[in-house]
């Protein structure tokens, strides 16, 4: 017999006594609160952001929120290779494209899918970057060119500038001598235009695009940036689905032209795709099938309409709840929340099979027979989910208020509303006979077979666990997570190739209090860097400060070239100008004195370092530096790691070491939560009742780590999430058994309930194993593997709690 629980006592009365008045004090209050907080802070929004999705390297510390910056700028950039054979024909195809994707050329604006798109690098780009390095030639000098002059080459470089300016094929331009005798700004644009920040290390400007020739084949480049509309993973009209239909077209009559694609965004679109074609499918099979039992059962459309309108009213709880919180819910918290709202019906399972089973009972009676069962069920599911809100991930809290709103919605329908809708009144549809005496196989059989079975799980679940012990790993690694599809990968491949870019993946974050502070740490880090390009470790780099020195770097740039000025009278004549030319010349270094590029000055110095200079995030300044043709991180590790303001980002290895943290703290979450819930059972329950129902929870553990093991699966994140999930539903079908009636009608009635709780559940979660998307794979076979080893375990070990019962009641019990 079951102990009294009085905060379960009171919350009964309390329930039983303005049942309607609770449920729309509970809704109409957080529909209120989110309504006021829409007119105070302002609007809230579902975020569709890819990586979002990952949790911030823990290495970042303070840089994180500039890291996330970077990579939401970065996930919607898009590069696309136009190949053919003839350069002609790939250009006349990049061309087609573009216009395709720009739309009308006498548009001003682009199409709502990209924030930007270009092609051609035409003479008005390239007169803007000649006329910035006029600007400012005196203060933009590289390295090697102060140096020289600070050591007395003023006159070498006045002679090879007159060299340049009287060769026969110069191609500096001659038309700003009156003001640039010594051809600084020629020197710089030759020395930018080297470094790569204008085209791939295989691509060069022909024609006025960019194009490389690899293995017989001419590629032609488009650059893009999508709109965060046009990369958001639930727009049906998308980006990448523009790009693909347009490039479909006008391959169809050219055989020999093919486009590449190569950019987050078409991966996050495979992926996504892919990812919602197949749960579309295996939720609707799975859908079709749960209703057809439903009505089997019951034999009434009722049930499976109630169902999904309390179904239908906890998600938008939920996601009420959510949004309120955190003003923002990610797509994927909505997703994997609605999946598990989908155990809610559990409730309405065990409510409408006791209706049907209790002859002439009321609502109220149907309510007090399943209140407690319901009741520490609720209570075990939120313990698990109210854990993950001290998990240091933002998607995991966000996953376990949506569900905790999304339980109780749940709970309070079924506990305040169904007994009133569903009185008792009216006709009624009896369940089957058949169904009534159906009882799970342990409860039928003898207690040898009982013990036999129950010692046996652990047993081999512990066997193939020590035969696959080789396997037993935490590990999340992103690559096993996305499967690249085939033309992908081909893409990529070739884009590797072609560009030539060498870009590894790896990269630095450079911060700072102010712009000036952050390009003199990145210039300091340069320094380092070029030792290690004279070791050989790297091949390159691209950097904000290659373009747009330190105010201190111009500084020293505009002190070296005053070393030309007494060389200025000279070099004029010499080029056939009159002396006056010199004069001015002297006057315009004069006031060119404190006029510095600098980060976002002007349009042209913002597009410049779009790519590298982040800006300000966080309370900081940060900047980007890209090592291209890398050879091993280890050295650059170790140099960020001697600079405090210098951090060093490898985006997969520093994401997956992450979450093989979050998920190591996901697990010890576990034993806290079965520690509270088997507290609160304690002050229910008896000594052996409490640890039988703990028993279930390690028995089902054993076995998806047993599964998962067998089939080469790490234990990761999306692994432990759905432990997390059929842990909760293991105590749940615990719970129901012990909170059955004394009697015989009692313990059927919840044997069928659970038992058809169980099919439709499995049913649902377990055909997600089916996927070829690797999260919900996993996820759907942790879930199916512990809801069979909950199910099996829950009624074995509360079938001796059945045979005490019955010999309790004896000859008591009634008639069904």
């Amino acid at each position: 017999m079951s102990r009294p629980f009085f905060p379960l006592t009171k919350a009964a009365r309390f329930l039983s006594g303005r049942p309607p008045l609770i449920w729309l004090i509970a809704h109409g209050g957080l529909l209120l609160a989110l309504g006021l907080s829409l007119f105070c802070c302002g609007p809230v929004r579902i975020n569709t952001a890819l990586m979002d999705i990952l949790p911030p390297a823990s290495g970042l510390r303070s840089a994180a929120a500039a890291d996330a910056v970077l990579g939401e700028r970065n996930s919607r950039q898009v590069v696309i290779l136009a190949g053919s054979a003839g350069f002609a024909e790939a250009k006349a195809g990049a061309e087609a494209l573009y216009a395709a994707l720009a739309g009308d050329p006498a548009r001003p604006e682009l199409s709502p899918d990209f924030e930007s798109l270009s092609l051609r690098v035409d003479a008005a780009y390239m007169s803007r970057l000649r006329q910035y390095l006029y600007d400012y030639r005196f203060m933009l000098l590289d390295a090697e060119t102060v140096a020289a002059l600070e050591n007395g080459g003023a006159a070498a470089l006045a002679a090879e500038a007159l060299a340049e300016i009287y060769g026969a094929f110069t191609l500096a331009p001659l038309d700003t001598l009156d003001g640039d005798p010594f051809l600084l700004a020629s020197r710089q644009a030759k020395r930018m235009l080297s470094s790569g920040a204008f085209s791939g290390g295989g691509l060069s400007l022909k024609d006025e695009v960019l194009a490389a020739g690899y293995e017989g084949v001419w590629y032609v480049m488009i650059r893009g940036v999508l709109s965060p509309a046009g990369a958001a993973l639930t727009n049906k009209k998308g980006g990448v689905r523009t790009i693909y239909a347009a490039a479909n077209r006008i391959t169809e009559n050219k055989p020999g032209l093919r486009f590449y694609y190569s950019g987050v965004p078409f991966h996050s679109y495979e992926s996504s795709s892919g990812a919602q074609r197949e749960i579309s499918i295996i939720s609707t099979v799975s859908l079709i099938a749960v209703l057809l039992i439903f009505l089997c059962v019951f034999r009434s459309p009722t049930p499976v309409l109630a169902s999904l309108a309390a179904i239908g009213c906890s998600i938008l709880t939920a996601l009420g709840a959510a949004l309120l919180f955190f003003r923002e819910v990610h797509v994927l918290s909505f997703v994997f929340g609605t999946t598990l709202i989908g155990t809610c019906v559990d409730y309405s399972i065990h409510y409408f099979i006791y209706r049907r089973g209790m002859e002439n009972a009321s609502g109220a009676e149907v309510r007090s027979r399943i209140f407690h069962g319901i009741a520490m069920s609720f209570i075990s599911t939120a313990v698990c989910f109210t854990a993950l809100l001290c998990a240091p991930f933002a998607i995991l809290k966000q996953f376990a208020v949506f569900s905790l709103a999304g339980l109780s919605s749940s709970f309070l329908s079924v506990m305040c509303i169904y007994p009133l809708v569903w009185n008792g009144k009216g006709r009624r549809h009896k369940i089957r006979p058949s169904l009534r005496r159906c009882a799970p196989l342990p409860a039928r059989r003898g207690k040898l077979f009982r013990v036999t079975l129950l010692a046996a799980m652990p047993l081999v679940c512990l066997a193939l666990l020590w035969v696959n012990r080789d396997r037993i790993r935490v590990e999340n690694r992103l690559g096993d997570l996305y499967a690249m599809p085939e033309h992908l990968a081909e893409s990529e491949r070739l884009n590797a190739q072609a560009l030539n870019y060498g870009f590894s993946g790896w990269y630095f974050i450079v911060s700072g209090a102010d712009p000036e502070s952050a390009l003199q740490n990145e210039e300091a880090l340069r320094s380092a860097l070029d030792n290690e390009i004279a070791r050989g470790n790297l091949g390159s780099y691209m950097a904000a400060s290659v373009f747009i020195p330190s105010q201190k770097t111009q500084r020293q740039s505009y002190a070296a070239a005053g070393k030309l000025l007494p060389l200025a009278a000279a070099q004029f004549a010499n080029i056939g100008f009159p002396p006056e030319s010199a004069e001015a010349y002297c006057r315009e270094f004069a006031a060119g004195e404190d006029r510095y590029a600098l980060p976002g000055g002007n349009d042209f110095q913002a597009e410049l370092a779009a790519n590298l200079w982040i800006g300000a995030a966080g309370g900081a300044y940060y900047s980007c530096v890209l090592p291209l043709h890398a050879k091993d991180e280890a050295p650059f590790r170790a140099i960020a790691d001697e600079r405090e303001q210098v951090f060093f980002v490898n985006k997969a290895r520093d994401t997956g070491a992450e979450l093989d943290r979050l998920t190591k703290i996901m697990l010890v979450l576990f034993p806290v939560s079965l520690g509270l819930i088997a507290a609160a059972a304690r002050r229910r329950y008896s000594w052996g009742k409490t640890l039988r129902l703990c028993a279930v929870p390690l028995l089902l553990s054993l076995a998806v780590l047993a599964v998962l093991f067998c089939l080469n699966i790490p234990l990761g994140f999306f692994a432990v999430v759905g432990l997390l999930l059929v842990f909760g539903l293991g105590l749940d079908y615990m719970f129901y058994s012990i909170e059955a009636e004394h009697k015989e009608a009692g313990r059927r009635l919840t044997a069928l309930a659970i038992g058809l709780s169980f099919i439709t559940t499995a049913l649902s979660f377990g055909a997600l194993a089916l996927s070829g998307f690797a999260p919900v794979h996993i996820f759907g076979v942790t879930v199916f593997t512990g809801l069979c080893a909950a199910y099996i375990s829950a009624m074995l070990v509360t079938a001796r709690v059945d045979s005490e019962n019955q010999r309790n009641s004896g000859s008591a019990d009634a008639p069904e």
